[in-house]
């Protein structure tokens, strides 16, 4: 079997230099007398009839080497191995019998090869020395041992290429991108911290971080087609580079350029704005029917950034400034830097407040129509931060899922849920409670372990428990996703799909999904009293979820007027200010309480 070459750490085809050579034979015993009786030998048989003669006892003269499938390459390294009889003991000969056997070795021959053919080759020395004479000559002898040792050393010179590549092909394993043939993050954390060590005096290192924002249209390629985009993009930006330039590939839409030896950081700009120019040309050329967004931010070492991680942060906080003021490219500094240092003061704060349980889930109830009975609430993320200021649950999920804490913040919501619905019922409020799961949750096999064994342990029933998902964070893992549902489901939690209309593909997910509620969103409820076309959407859409035996959930209900209109259309539910604002859990249930079994009108709460 063919091995695969490598793209970078290769060390294939290294040169031997004359001390590394001196070292080797030395090694082996090899000095004046030896490299006197291998001349003396080459006196006696030449190169091409020994080389003959070992392709015949191999089995690779032409005819044997044109049936096997690496025969030729074999062929080639052993009548390079058979001109030792004419080595002059130079760098020169060793290093081409190393390519010749790296050919072989990446064709896929064994490791063990050079050593049989050595073994072969001392063979057939012995019987072009003696022959079947019985007498020989000392001089006869030492010929043969010099020419065993030396055999022995050119072995070991070929197995250590062997274990070259072997370390090759498993670095290229762990540090390449399997279809790019780029160094992937890791590799890149390495060769950026090698490269800043290795920057010469009153030079800069740059780096540019590019970010790929595809639209929908990318989710219907197959697989080979998105890799096909990726090498095609990865090849472009290949040829705007210097050769100098190191391209590595961080993620299926993210790559980073190492910039060496710039004299100013203003060529990081430079090279910032042909990366993004090179990748949209090339889609509006070769990928026209493809919509995407490049965006890429850059910086450079010291003069913005000491070590490696502040580099590739203060390039990341670049990116994420080109991004929000939609622009392809930003370099750090200025604003900048004041806002990296923001983000990261609100980052550890972020991270401290979930650590110390600083969040709260407030709840708003969700209403029956017409009869404005009270049969559940969702439950929202509120935090105030330490200046007093209530903080967006957009932003904390942004923020969240930047610093990697997803995971914990989802499982501390369904622990709070489930607290909460075990304070409900003591207070008498036998409801249902909707929480929000985001993109990341729902490719995480052991979510539906996490959501069971929580009931369980607040002795409730997870049927009381209704997850709402986005269309949005659906399609970021469709076959995950949906397994995920599915366990959900099977653990008895209610599913939703929340946002119905803002997506993608809504239709297809009510048909494949198991879900129980559909939510249909404030931007399509706040309208339906005085548009007619809002109503006719809205009206479809409770007709869809009922074709499915699905409930419907309007949010945003603010007026009496909308409200009215819901129930015309046949709408099960609804939540909004008109019933009552997001309140913490305590005086919910006061709440509860007070309004007995149905919402009084408009203002009376």
């Amino acid at each position: 079997m063919t091995r695969p070459d490598t793209c970078f750490g290769r060390r294939s085809g290294q040169v031997l230099d004359g001390e590394a050579l001196i070292g080797l034979l030395c090694r082996y015993g090899i000095g004046q007398p030896e490299k006197a009786a291998v001349r003396a030998f080459g006196r006696i048989v030449s190169a091409e009839r020994l080389a003959d003669d070992l392709l015949a006892r191999l089995g690779l003269d032409e005819e044997g080497a044109a049936e096997a499938p690496i025969g030729l390459v074999l062929r080639a390294f052993c009548q390079e191995l058979a001109c030792v009889v004419q080595w002059d003991f130079l760098p020169g000969w060793p290093s081409a019998l190393q390519a010749r056997w790296s050919e072989c070795y990446l064709a896929g021959a064994v490791a063990e090869f050079p050593f049989i053919a050595v073994d072969t080759l001392i063979g057939l020395c012995h019987e072009h020395l003696f022959g079947e004479r019985a007498m020989v000559h000392r001089l006869e002898l030492d010929i043969e041992r010099a020419l065993v040792r030396l055999g022995w050393c050119l072995g070991g010179l070929m197995s250590a290429t062997s274990v070259e590549h072997e370390q090759s092909f498993r670095l290229a394993a762990e540090d390449g991108d399997p279809v790019l043939g780029l160094p992937n993050r890791r590799r890149f954390l390495t060769l950026l911290a090698e490269r800043l060590a290795s920057q010469g005096a009153g030079r800069q290192l740059g780096l540019v971080v590019l970010s790929v924002e595809w639209g929908r249209s990318v989710d219907v390629l197959a697989l080979d087609e998105r890799d096909h985009l990726r090498l095609a993009l990865s090849e472009v930006m290949r040829g705007v580079l210097r050769p100098s330039d190191i391209l590595c590939a961080l993620g299926d839409d993210e790559w980073a350029v190492l910039l060496p030896d710039l004299r100013h950081a203003a060529q990081v700009s430079l090279a910032g704005h042909k990366l993004v120019d090179a990748c949209e040309a090339l889609r509006s050329n070769s990928f026209p029917a493809l919509r995407a967004r490049f965006c890429a931010g850059g910086a450079a070492a010291p003069e913005q950034a000491g070590g490696p991680l502040a580099l590739e942060q203060a390039a990341r906080s670049a990116l994420v400034v080109a991004k929000a003021g939609g622009r392809p490219f930003d370099i750090y500094g200025g604003e900048i830097v004041v806002k990296a240092e923001g983000d990261a003061m609100f980052e550890t704060e972020v991270a401290r407040a979930l650590e110390s349980q600083q969040f709260q889930l407030y709840l708003q109830p969700q209403v029956a129509l017409p009869s404005r009975r009270v049969v559940g609430a969702e439950a929202l993320l509120r935090w105030r931060r330490s200046d007093g200021r209530h903080v967006p649950p957009p932003e904390i999920l942004r923020v969240v899922e930047r610093i990697g804490l997803t995971p914990l913040l989802s499982r501390w919501v369904v622990q709070q849920a489930a607290q909460i619905l075990a304070t409900l019922t003591a207070g008498g409020c036998d409801l249902r409670v909707s929480v929000n799961v985001v993109a990341d949750d729902l490719n995480d096999p052991e979510l539906p372990l996490f959501i069971r064994q929580t009931c369980d342990t607040w002795r409730i029933s997870p049927s009381r428990l209704c997850f709402e998902i986005t269309e949005s964070g659906f399609v970021s893992g469709e076959a995950a996703s949906a397994e995920t549902l599915r366990l959900v489901r099977q653990e008895g939690g209610r599913l939703a799909l929340d946002d119905f209309g803002t997506g993608y593909s809504s239709m297809d997910y009510l048909r494949r999904l198991p879900l129980d509620e559909l939510k249909i969103d404030k931007s399509f409820v706040d309208r339906i009293s005085v548009s007619e076309s809002d109503r006719a959407i809205v009206e479809l859409m409770v007709r869809i979820a009922h074709t499915f035996d699905l409930e419907v959930v309007a949010e945003g209900v603010e007026s009496v007027e909308a409200e009215a209109a819901l129930c015309r259309m046949g709408c099960d539910l609804a939540q909004g200010y008109l019933y009552a604002p997001p309140m913490p859990v305590a005086e919910f249930v006061a709440w509860w309480n007070g309004v007995e079994t149905a919402v009084p009108a408009a203002g009376c709460y």
